[in-house]
């Protein structure tokens, strides 16, 4: 008999919420202006400063619409800016201003804070083992 609780597509659901809500919770007790939404564009550019919307989106896993709205609240708070490509005047390339560049250690602390409140009593092997699992899923359904 099928149960909604016992449900692969719940449980992923439920836990990414949960994940979602207390990194929030973390950046906003600290005092830090950003969502979970904007970390993930934030990480990207930590790995590779000056990518254009599209491949934020891409990486990302995320249309460009909502991608550009991120990165225009970004823009306004401070935490990116857009340059025009050199090559290419129609497409904006994402930079972090010297405030991310300067945040980055803090904000990935929170990450990890995250990430260690999940993971809390989960062997580590396990967990490996969880992360393998979740990427062959994303594998298989894309």
């Amino acid at each position: 008999m099928y149960k909604l609780d016992d449900s692969l597509g719940y449980k992923l659901f439920q836990s990414s919420r949960l994940m979602t809500n207390r990194l929030n919770q973390h950046f906003r007790s600290n005092g830090y202006p950003i969502t979970h939404e904007q970390w993930q564009l934030l990480s990207r550019l930590f790995e590779r400063d000056g990518q254009t919307q599209q491949s934020l989106a891409v990486l990302n896993e995320r249309d460009e619409p909502s991608v550009s709205r991120l990165v225009a609240n970004m823009e306004r708070n401070g935490l990116v800016e857009r340059r025009p490509h050199p090559t290419d005047k129609r497409v904006n390339l994402v930079f972090l201003t010297e405030e991310s560049k300067r945040m980055k250690d803090d904000y990935t602390a929170i990450a990890f804070q995250t990430i260690q409140d999940a993971s809390n009593g989960i062997d580590p092997a396990e967990f490996e083992q969880c992360l393998h699992t979740l990427d062959r899923i994303r594998r298989n359904l894309s």
